[in-house]
């Protein structure tokens, strides 16, 4: 949440490296690199292999995180539409960790799933279609001549309106500028609150939606570390 919805991004629990092609939850997201960025999965692949599982998950992680950083402008540069299917997604994903784990919702909700944090715990289901869906829109950006536009001051106001009326008992406009609020707030605020960040994108008409979309994927590619 302090990254204006740093949430992004897929999981990966990867069998031991040894193996050619991966196994599992991360085998879509790495399928899907490999037909479209043969070079960068080529890359991701030399970099595990020989490595114990742990290490090899750890890894993934930073690598895909490159490559979505790396394809940042692409990714912005996709259909509108594809944005904002990601951002729901992306409130869904956290919905569905909440039940699982509600303090690692709250610690992903504010530093992302390639955060070294999110490697403590188990990944939430659908997060390797997200990762596809990632994967896809830097594929359908390319060679675009620039992304869209992003976000006015209209289209902030009316967003925060629409977060407040899925979480009215969650101050999220109050947690965005003020960090000692922020950590004051429960995990389940937390958790919640940066789900209903990304849900709200969807309650706004076509245009408003796609740029408060673009503008939310700008804040966490551009600022995801590890």
């Amino acid at each position: 949440m302090r990254r204006l919805a740093a949430l992004l991004i897929l999981a990966v629990g990867l069998a031991p490296a040894r193996a050619q092609s991966p196994t599992g939850e991360s085998a879509p997201i790495l399928e899907a690199m490999r037909r479209d960025f043969p070079l960068d999965h080529q890359a991701i692949a030399a970099a595990l292999a020989g490595k114990p599982p742990e290490e090899a998950r750890r890894l993934a992680y930073e690598g895909i995180d490159r490559f979505l950083r790396g394809r940042k402008e692409s990714i912005l540069a996709a259909p509108g539409a594809s944005l904002v299917a990601i951002e729901a997604r992306q409130g869904a994903l956290l919905r569905a960790l909440g039940r699982q784990d509600v303090r690692l919702c709250a610690t992903v909700g504010d530093r992302g799933f390639f955060s070294s944090e999110a490697l403590a715990g188990a990944a939430a289901a659908g997060l390797d279609d997200y990762g596809v869906a990632l994967v896809e829109a830097a594929k359908a950006g390319s060679g675009a001549a620039s992304p869209g536009p992003t976000a006015t001051k209209e289209d902030y106001l009316a967003w925060l309106a629409a977060v407040e009326k899925i979480e009215p008992k969650v101050p999220v406009r109050a947690m965005l500028i003020d960090r000692d609020l922020r950590l004051r707030s429960s995990p389940d605020q937390l958790c919640r609150g940066a789900a209903a960040m990304h849900e709200a994108v969807a309650a706004l008409p076509p245009a408003p939606r796609e740029r408060l979309a673009r503008t939310l994927l700008r804040s966490v590619l551009g600022s995801a570390v590890p």
